[in-house]
């Protein structure tokens, strides 16, 4: 069942997704490979998946990422016990202490994951990985006419330039001593201008949950609203580095407010880049 499911992995991986326990199974369904199983019988082959990862490393003397990582639970995002290997490995090399995964909460250990989910990702080897084990390469999903077309670029003569607008004003008020507005549950009102260590200023911070929220009114253009969609890139990032900075675990994010309707483009956009967003803030309820 490894070596059936480990090509699967690799191709899930170049498309940077990560797959449930009931989409592996449906995957080997669906191509003929066998028939379904009880999802928890998955464990041992996705542990003996992640041991040839570190077989290979060893042997050829390069980093594998643990790509049996990338299968988890439906529910909670998290893989299954395999993963405490790699979280406590991660809590010593980052935080400078030991952790004991069992204390630490679901978004604790999302968080980590997805630090090794982007390694899994970004690994170029896995062809190299497939052959040493006489596994076939895995072919590239072909894509359709539609997923071919070209995203629009921004123009960065639509960014807003010049004084803040009472508009952007209120609405950055209203979100800071409102956090339900963007999913967070009250725990005293978010400060505004929030300054990073990288010099920025997220528009509202909650600092109790660690969450940035960049905001754009109902005025803002595409180019204008673009922007703010890699701003909360880069507030996540430089967040997330703060708690490392600080020994805390990096459960930090930065959400995409905005007064108006995100376009369709870039609502995609958004979610292809794992940015929560919360759209239609100006509307009238």
């Amino acid at each position: 069942m490894a070596r059936i499911g480990f090509p699967i992995l690799v191709e899930y991986a170049r498309q940077r997704r990560e797959i449930t326990y009931g989409e592996w199974d449906d995957e080997i369904v669906r191509r003929g490979l066998g028939s379904h199983v009880h999802l928890a019988q998955y464990g041992y082959p996705a542990g003996s998946i992640g041991d040839a990862c570190e077989e290979y490393s060893e042997e050829a003397g390069v980093d594998v990422p643990l790509i049996n990582l990338m299968v988890v639970n439906k529910g909670t995002r998290v893989p299954g016990s395999g993963s405490q290997y790699y979280i406590e490995q991660f809590c010593r090399q980052f935080l400078g202490r030991k952790v004991a995964p069992e204390r630490l909460s679901v978004q604790e250990k999302r968080a980590i994951i997805e630090r090794a989910l982007e390694e899994i990702y970004d690994f170029q080897g896995w062809d190299h990985v497939l052959g040493a084990y006489g596994l076939s390469k895995t072919r590239k999903k072909r894509t359709s006419p539609a997923s071919k077309k070209k995203r629009r670029r921004p123009n960065p003569k639509g960014w807003h330039t010049g004084p803040e607008s009472d508009e952007h004003k209120a609405l950055k008020r209203r979100i800071a001593s409102e956090p339900g507005l963007v999913g967070l549950a009250r725990d005293g009102d978010g400060a505004q201008e929030f300054r990073l260590w990288s010099g920025d200023e997220v528009d509202v911070y909650f600092g109790s949950v660690s969450v940035g929220v960049e905001v754009k009114t109902a005025s803002a253009g595409f180019d204008e609203l673009h922007r703010g969609i890699f701003q909360c890139v880069k507030y996540r990032a430089v967040l997330r580095a703060q708690q490392i900075h600080d020994r805390v675990i990096p459960t930090a994010d930065c959400i995409f407010a905005t007064g108006g309707r995100l376009p369709d483009e870039l609502r995609d956009l958004a979610q292809l880049l794992g940015i929560r967003f919360v759209d239609g803030l100006g509307e009238e309820t």
